[in-house]
Order: structure tokens, then C-alpha cells, then sequence
């Protein structure tokens, strides 16, 4: 495409300041005019401290960006671009702190010594020395020890992909994820991206050439992959144990294509490595998040990539402190791990240990929160006709007491599809009709392993006929239905949202709480998070075990698995809501992603620190009403948007 207008701006204010190119003056005439450049402005974090840290000639400066609240934290090194040769804490401010706060790291920048002064082994040595000293200052810095991810731009990213390269050789630490921004990662000037791009894009062949001459203290480094990563090969003992990464690189930059051919490389290798190319942008362009809008999106990717490194952080926390629940709780956010406290001082067996009735008398028993005051509620009994197993379906209606019309929302409990009912479910239902606005029909479904599916689902489709056939009964209309449900409840919302060709109207959106969506129940949130998290993955194997009989492979139907179904854009628009240690956490995420591919309006919000059932529990925890309160100003829009428009036709009986 072509150059970004904002690329452009940029462009021009940095000519307007009438500086020579690098290459035309001594290193230090360099450095002072790199200083009076404009610097990117970060956001406040927790805390900023300034250290010294042993390195292999002497201390190692460094800043350390903590973001708010309790940790830990994963923990990112990150090492300034500059050609080695300028750059500095100051001018690699901004970016750390945009890394701090988006990806809720604890992020180090290395203040390196510079070339020509420090030529190659130098300055990496530094970078390494003060990643190892980070690593195994982790608990001090407020994360976990022995787990880093790396990350850099230009230089900085040659850099970072140096460290991974040792750390993946030696085993002096491990690296979780490496960022790397418009790496440096060969020494060719004659590659497309320098013909197309080596002159009038801000940084030019002509500065490339000078900076290796700057930094090489020989023509034979060149060869090193610690100098130019392009150069590993496929018979590098550590090749196994290179972390993975996220390569970011720029269209209009020298440095495109190396970077992608490393991306490549890394991908051939076996290294999970995802290359993203922001397109119109120029060199430089990733430190310019307060001024650029595609430097924000470049910015989001990234904090999201290293948002990753939690599971290694947790993997790793879980193996020093196994059989440990009061380091666990650590973990999470402090009202979270009050109420795991007190659940676990109920001395509860897990669901797996106990009979179904057990379970069912156990939770039935628990207190439980009490909702708002409604307009009214209703008890009634639906019938289904027409499913495998015919039988009736109590409902629960709660409808606002303000003024009509308004739309509807068919509410699943959760319970995993064996406990659970519209007693439990009743503090939500009555949260959502106030906050939403809206009528709430809380569903009764049968539940296993009395009822398998697809009783469950089929009598959740029937319920959502029903409310749609007597819209106007409820003092809503049938285009103004939406479907919700928490855990297994969002499980067959989703499936009924699958379904809604059945339906006599589409559904006007889908509110998806954690919900369960593959059968295999094999993603990595089940192994950082299946023990000790409340939800445990031995009882949503219990669930699933009594939900699906799956000598037929019921388990792999699109009604109980939705990630298995082939998504169409016709789909109604999604809230997705997960919480971070929750093991349905990536099904979820990645049912979301599904959604967003297919052309479906997702929107996707994972909640920090807490677990699962937290959107229940709004009183006690703080972000459980923060979501309840995302989930209703979706449903206000979504409800508001459709009664504004005119009720859609009836067709008359022939």
C-alpha cells in the first residue's frame, strides 16, 4: 500500500529538523542528535526504579517499569535500538512503559554499553549478563525465577534474538516468548527491502552500513549467529528450546525482509513464530504508539504476544510450589483468592470424588448471593414436544420494572450440564435485568446423566422458541432475543446460536461467560490451570463424561463441541468473557477468534487474576461486576439498537 499518510508526517517533521544523516558524523555528534528528536510518551506504571547490575565488565544500568497491583508478574528484558551505537534508558522510555502497562509485565531496559567504544561481544554480553541477573532476581522484581521473554527493536531486536539464541545453547535460563521489532538479523545490504526501501524511509542503507561498521570488531563475526541470527542453522543444539516469537516488521523499512527470513527460519526450525507486517509503515514506526494509530495496533499485537508469557510464569510457579495452595493464591487477585480461601475451607470434596447427588446437595446448600429487586418473576413450565427425550421446562421470568418494550435475554445456568438450577442462577438473572434493562427467561434444562444430549440443548432451543413466540406476551419483540449462559450455560448458548436456523427469527446476540466449547478439553489453560483454581480439569472431565455419551462421538457434535463448527458470518454478535485462571480460559478465546475470523462482530475480554464462577460473584469481587456490568451495556446496545427499528413483518396464515 502506500506510505501512511501518518508515516509521511513523521517523515517530514524529522527532515524539518535539519539534522545530518548518521553516517555523515562521529558517533557522539550521532548520539546528541538522536537526543533532540521527539520522544514517544508512555503512560504512568506502578513503579520506576533505576539499578545497577553486575555485567561482564563492570555494573550494567538498567530501569525497571513494575505495573500496578499485586504480582507476580511475567517478566520481559528489553534492549533499545539505535544501531549499538546510540539509544539509550531516555529514548527507550515511552515503549517501556507502553509494555509495562499493556502487557502487565515487569519490563527491564538495558541501558548496553554502545559501539564503537564496545564493539561485538560487547554490548550483547551486557544484554545477557543483565537477563541472567534478571532471571534470577525474578521473585525480587516480583515475578517467578527462572522464566524471562526477551524482546527489542532494530538493534535491540538483534539483540534479543542473540540472548534467546544462548540462553536456548546454554540453559541458563529460559526464555518464554521473544519479541522482535524490524529485527537486524543479516549482514546483506542487497536484499529486496534495501533496494525498495534504503533511501527517503527514515532509516537508510548508507546508516546500516555504518552502524555494522561500528559495531564489528571483524569481518569473520559476520558468520555468528549471536551477530546475525540468519546465520543459525538447522544443526544448533539448542534449536529445541528457542522460545517462541512474534516478529514485527515495517513495509517500508530496510530491515523487512531479514526480519521475515527470520521469521521464516524460526518457523522451519519448528519454532512457533508468527510474522506481522504493518503495511504503509516506515522503520521506527513501533516507538510511536502516542502519535500512530498503526504503531497502537502494532503496540496491542505485541503486549498481547507477551501476555502469553503468564503460562509459562504459572507452569513454572506451579513446579516450585507444588502442594502449596497458599503460594498458589498468589497468583491471583486478592478478592479471587479470598473466596478460593473460603471454598476451600468448606472442606468440599472435588465433583469427581463425590456421586451426582452429592454434588447436587452440596452446592444446592451453599449460600448464595442475593440479586436486586425486579418488576416481577414468574414461575412457568414450557413443554418440549419435539426433542429425543419430550418433557417439561421450567422457566423463571423476571422482567424489569421500568417501562416496555423490551428485549430478551434466555439465560443457561451453569453447573456442567449435572448441578444447577434457577435457584443458583437466580442473583445473575435478576443483575442482568436490572443492569440490561432487559427480560430475563432463566432456563431449567434436565439435566445429565439423567438427561444426556441433547436433552439439554434441546430443551434450551425450546426456550428460546418459546420466548420468541410469546415476544409480546413478554413485552418484548422476537427480533429483540438474545441467548446467555455461564460456563456449561455458555456452552448451549452457543450451541443454540448454532442452531438459530431452527429458530423463526435470527438472534439478536449471544453472551458466551466461559463458556465450554471443545469436548477434548486439552488446551494449555487446562494444564496451567487445572488443579487448584476452583474448576479443576478431572472434574470437567467428570462433566463431560456425564453430559456426553460418546460411544457415537457425540462429543465432536458442533452442539457440543461449537469449535468444531464450520462458523458463518450470519452468526449473532458475541461477548465473549473469560477469566485468566480458568482452565476453559483458551477454548473460549480461541471460539472468540473463530467468531472474529468467520466475519462475526466478537467482541473478547479475558479478566485478569480471578477464576472461574468469578462473574457470579459481583459483590465480592470487584471485576465479577465490572464484566456483569460489560455484559449489560452489550445487551443495552444490542437491545436499543433493535427496538428502534420497525418490528419486522408477521406473515399471514394461509
Amino acid at each position: 500500500m502506500p506510505l501512511h499518510p501518518q508515516a509521511k508526517e513523521v517523515i517530514e517533521a524529522t527532515r524539518a529538523l535539519g539534522l545530518p544523516p548518521n553516517y555523515t558524523v562521529t558517533p557522539q555528534e550521532a548520539r546528541a542528535n538522536a537526543a533532540m528528536r521527539p520522544r514517544g510518551v508512555g503512560p504512568d506504571v506502578g513503579k520506576v526504579e533505576d539499578r545497577n547490575v553486575p555485567g561482564p565488565a563492570g555494573d550494567v544500568p538498567v530501569r525497571i517499569y513494575t505495573p500496578e497491583g499485586d504480582g507476580p508478574f511475567p517478566i520481559l528484558v528489553w534492549y533499545h535500538g539505535g544501531g549499538w551505537v546510540v539509544g539509550d534508558l531516555e529514548s527507550a522510555d515511552g515503549t517501556a512503559r507502553h509494555l509495562c502497562v499493556g502487557s502487565r509485565n515487569v519490563v527491564v531496559s538495558v541501558d548496553y554499553r554502545l559501539a564503537p567504544e564496545a564493539k561485538f561481544p560487547e554490548p550483547f554480553d551486557d544484554c545477557y549478563y543483565a537477563t541472567v541477573w534478571a532471571s534470577d532476581h525474578a521473585e525480587e522484581l516480583g515475578g517467578v525465577r527462572g522464566v524471562v521473554s526477551v524482546g527489542g527493536d532494530s538493534a535491540g531486536g538483534n539483540l534479543a534474538a542473540a540472548v534467546s539464541i544462548k540462553a536456548a545453547e546454554t540453559g541458563d535460563f529460559r526464555v518464554s516468548h521473544q519479541l522482535l521489532v524490524y529485527p537486524v538479523t543479516d549482514v546483506d545490504f542487497d536484499t529486496g527491502s534495501y533496494i525498495d526501501n534504503g533511501t527517503g524511509y527514515n532509516l537508510e542503507r548508507q546508516g546500516m552500513i555504518w552502524f555494522w561498521d561500528h559495531y564489528l570488531a571483524d569481518e569473520s563475526q559476520k558468520s555468528d549467529p549471536l551477530v546475525a541470527p540468519l546465520q543459525l542453522t538447522a544443526d544448533f543444539e539448542g534449536i529445541d528450546e528457542l522460545a517462541q516469537a512474534l516478529v514485527i516488521t515495517a513495509e517500508y523499512d530496510p530491515l523487512r525482509d531479514e526480519g521475515e527470513a527470520y521469521g521464516r527460519l524460526l518457523g522451519e526450525f519448528g519454532v512457533p513464530a508468527e510474522v506481522s507486517r504493518y503495511d504503509g509503515m516506515i522503520h521506527g514506526f513501533f516507538g510511536m504508539a502516542s502519535v500512530m494509530d498503526t504503531a497502537r495496533t502494532a503496540m496491542d499485537d505485541a503486549c498481547k504476544f507477551l501476555r502469553g508469557a503468564v503460562d509459562d510464569m504459572v507452569e513454572e510457579y506451579h513446579r516450585q510450589h507444588e502442594g502449596d495452595p497458599a503460594a498458589m493464591r498468589k497468583l491471583l487477585d486478592p478478592q479471587a483468592a479470598h473466596v478460593l480461601e473460603l471454598f476451600e475451607s468448606l472442606d468440599i470434596k472435588p465433583f469427581q470424588e463425590m456421586s451426582v447427588a452429592e454434588c447436587r446437595e452440596v452446592m444446592n446448600s451453599r449460600p448464595r448471593p442475593e440479586g436486586p429487586e425486579v418488576g416481577k418473576v414468574e414461575d412457568l413450565i414450557i413443554r418440549n414436544e419435539h426433542g429425543k427425550e419430550p418433557g417439561d421446562v421450567p422457566v423463571r421470568i423476571y422482567t424489569p420494572a421500568t417501562s416496555g418494550p423490551w428485549g430478551t435475554l434466555v439465560w443457561f445456568h451453569g453447573g456442567g450440564w449435572v448441578i444447577g438450577n434457577v435457584e443458583t442462577a437466580d442473583a445473575t438473572a435478576r443483575d442482568l435485568c436490572v443492569g440490561a434493562n432487559c427480560v430475563v427467561v432463566s432456563v431449567d434444562y434436565r439435566l445429565a446423566p439423567e438427561h444426556k444430549f441433547p436433552t439439554p440443548f434441546e430443551d434450551c432451543l425450546t426456550a428460546t422458541m418459546w420466548a420468541m413466540a410469546n415476544a409480546e406476551s413478554l413485552g418484548s419483540r422476537p427480533d429483540a432475543i438474545a441467548v446467555g449462559g455461564d460456563s456449561a450455560g455458555g456452552n448451549l448458548a452457543a450451541a443454540v446460536s448454532l442452531a438459530q436456523d431452527d429458530l423463526p427469527h435470527p438472534l439478536a446476540f449471544q453472551l458466551l461467560v466461559y463458556p465450554a466449547t471443545d469436548y477434548a478439553y486439552d488446551a494449555r489453560s487446562y494444564q496451567v490451570n487445572g488443579q487448584g483454581m476452583f474448576l479443576e480439569t478431572a472434574s470437567m472431565r467428570w462433566f463431560w463424561d456425564h453430559y456426553v455419551d460418546n460411544s457415537d462421538l457425540s462429543g465432536y457434535n458442533i452442539f457440543v463441541s461449537p469449535m468444531r463448527a464450520r462458523l458463518t458470518s450470519d452468526l449473532p454478535p458475541a461477548l465473549v468473557i473469560t477469566a485468566e485462571f480458568d482452565p476453559l480460559r483458551d477454548e473460549g478465546e480461541a471460539y472468540a477468534a473463530a467468531l472474529e475470523e468467520a466475519g462475526v462482530a466478537t467482541t473478547l475480554i479475558r479478566y485478569d487474576g480471578v477464576i472461574h464462577g468469578f462473574y457470579g460473584l459481583p459483590h465480592v469481587i470487584d471485576k465479577g461486576r465490572r464484566a456483569l456490568d460489560a455484559s449489560c451495556a452489550s445487551l443495552q446496545a444490542t437491545f436499543g439498537a433493535a427496538l428502534a427499528q420497525p418490528e419486522p413483518a408477521v406473515a399471514a396464515d394461509n
